[in-house]
């Protein structure tokens, strides 16, 4: 029920943004199709950077690990925050890689 809740809500901001963008801001409707195909572009530009972020922190945990003979937990890497980096990664590097073509 909860995750249905979040569905809702997600899918009336949406309707709503929708409904005022093409009212109210001028934008059109046939370019939802190619924005909703970028934010997909995007998204699996940010869960890239999830990956290859998380990799990089663990092999350097198991690095410290291996050069200084103490535990270092793996579960430094679970932070919500490296999600929220990661997505800052993939919004400047699409941005980018848009400005460069």
């Amino acid at each position: 029920m909860r995750s249905l809740t979040l569905v809702i809500i997600v899918c009336l901001t949406s309707l709503a943004a929708y409904l005022a963008g093409t009212r109210f801001a001028g934008l059109r409707r046939t370019h939802v199709r190619e924005a909703a195909i970028e934010a997909l572009d995007y998204l699996g530009l940010a869960v890239a950077f999830l990956l290859c972020n998380l990799a990089v922190g663990i092999a350097l945990i198991l690095g410290l690990r291996t050069l200084t003979g103490r535990f270092v937990s793996v579960y430094l890497v679970n932070d919500a925050a490296l999600a929220i980096l990661s997505l800052l990664q993939a919004f400047i590097f699409h941005r980018w890689r848009g400005r460069s073509s």
